[in-house]
């Protein structure tokens, strides 16, 4: 197994299986033209491996863990990277990672947004 890339993400359902952006090279092996956080929100991988049992993202050598086993019934991943980058002449030199949001969000019964999520 891979290394974990800083701010990537991994699934992981009912039946052990576990859906990595690194194992995959971000590249769905359902469709083959999305990315793995996709296929995680669009659920493909649960037809085959069951309910998703936990969403990680890796930052500073950590995982970082939601237990998706007491979550709203509706909730959803939330996972986004801040990036920066070095130009030297037009061109791009260097491309940083400084900041990740990780965690989930839901709709309660009046449909309003909830959000759980952390800046790494």
């Amino acid at each position: 197994m891979s290394l974990p890339i800083d701010g990537s993400c991994e699934a992981e359902y009912a039946d052990g299986y576990i859906h990595s952006e690194t194992e995959h090279d971000d590249v769905s092996p359902y469709t083959g033209e999305h990315n793995i956080l996709n296929d995680i929100l669009e659920k493909r991988p649960e037809a085959e491996h069951g309910p998703l049992v936990r969403f990680s993202t890796f930052y500073k050598d950590q995982r970082y863990d939601v237990d998706w086993n007491d979550l709203p019934d509706n909730a959803r991943p939330v996972r986004w990277k801040r990036m920066e980058a070095d130009q030297v002449g037009g061109e791009i030199t260097e491309v940083r990672l400084t900041k990740v949001g990780f965690g989930y969000q839901w709709n309660d019964e009046t449909g309003a947004n909830h959000q759980e999520v952390v800046e790494l």
